[in-house]
């Protein structure tokens, strides 16, 4: 996948890193030290970071109980113990509500646990700024054998059976999990490729509802999260603005996916034309937004293939005319997929080799 000249994920329309955050890196080592002795006493052995740390939490891989996992941990590096607080009741909430969804889907990264960690008493003075709420709470879900969509998509010509289709199927499958979320009203609002998580060829899962629209509300002054790439037009727009924040609802997943499904297959993402030269990170981030809360389509380049042009369109278009059923969407992109494999199927059988997993070639632009 083409990410640009960005490397922005899930971000704020604010300051990327705190403060905190960048003591806390200053202390990695002392601050790893401390988080795996706590939860060894919870019979958790964390072993290495899976995930960029985030200004709310950490994701390790590990062992609980002899089974692979993953552990992601609540450690808030802000500056405003009432913001730490706030976001403490985000983070259960996300926890329980997370693992409700995941015994109603096999294809929703499934949750195996969640609790809480007690902070030693003796713990160093200068590690106690990192650790405000005295507690540690986590959850523990299943591990992706082989990483995000991302990691997968890049590396793919290195790995057997993920060709082009079986990376379509695994996000089919991943969708299967959107859906179930959206007929509980649950917005996911943070669909990207770094949430699609694969566990073999055609097996992916949906994952991180961190700030799924369940979210409680924190304060006025809150930052708006999302990660830019891959928002929305509506999303878009409430980052540089503050406003219409209502407009952001399920929709936008659906918008999200398009942008996703469409990378996966042309492997240009529509939206690097907007941040193309720019070195600033914020200026990146900003121009990107308003070229999404624009919606200007000229990335949106046609492929030859009217099925798959005509669904990214539907699911791209402005709110009143975009398509409101992501299991509608998906059924198109199954049916896309089931030709591809049959004409990828054609081609080996002509040539009596496998067939390359390449993008749908884009028309060359004048």
């Amino acid at each position: 996948m083409d990410s640009g000249n960005t490397d922005l994920e899930t971000t704020t329309a604010g300051p990327a890193t705190s403060d905190v955050l960048r003591r806390r890196n200053m202390h990695e080592a002392a601050f790893e030290a401390t988080l795996k002795e706590v939860f060894l006493s919870q019979q958790i052995q964390l072993v290495e970071p899976i995930a960029k740390a985030s200004k709310e939490t950490v994701v390790y891989g590990g062992f609980y109980h002899g089974e692979e996992v993953a552990v992601k941990v609540f450690v808030p590096a802000v500056e405003d113990l009432e913001d730490a607080i706030a976001a403490f009741g985000a983070f259960k909430v996300e926890c329980e509500k997370t693992m409700i969804l995941s015994r109603r889907s096999k294809s929703i990264l499934q949750v195996i646990e969640y609790g809480d960690a007690d902070m030693p008493k003796d713990l160093p003075s200068e590690l106690k700024e990192f650790f405000p709420v005295h507690l540690l709470p986590f959850m523990i879900t299943e591990r992706a054998r082989f990483g995000s969509l991302d990691r997968v998509f890049k590396g793919r010509r290195h790995l057997p059976g993920f060709d082009r289709a079986s990376l379509l199927e695994a996000v089919a499958r991943a969708t299967d999990g959107i859906k179930e979320a959206h007929d509980h009203q649950v917005a996911h609002r943070d669909i990207k490729p770094q949430n699609i998580l694969i566990f073999a060829p055609g097996q992916g899962k949906i994952a991180d509802f961190g700030i799924a629209r369940w979210r409680s509300r924190r304060s006025s002054k809150e930052a708006v999260l999302l990660t830019p790439k891959y928002s929305s037009p509506e999303q878009a727009f409430y980052a540089l603005t503050g406003e219409r924040e209502t407009l952001v609802d399920m929709r936008g997943d659906i918008y999200s996916w398009a942008i996703l499904v469409y990378e996966v297959v042309t492997g240009n993402h529509p939206f690097a034309w907007a941040i193309k030269g720019i070195k600033d990170p914020m200026v990146s981030q900003r121009t990107l937004l308003k070229a999404i809360a624009a919606n200007d389509r000229r990335g949106f380049l046609p492929t030859g293939d009217i099925t798959f042009d005509s669904l990214v369109f539907n699911c791209t278009c402005d709110l009143k005319h975009r398509v409101g059923d992501i299991a509608l969407a998906n059924k198109v992109l199954r049916q896309f997929t089931q030709r591809i494999k049959m004409e990828d199927q054609g081609a080996d059988t002509l040539s009596g080799t496998q067939a390359l997993p390449l993008p749908i070639p884009l028309p060359r632009r004048y």
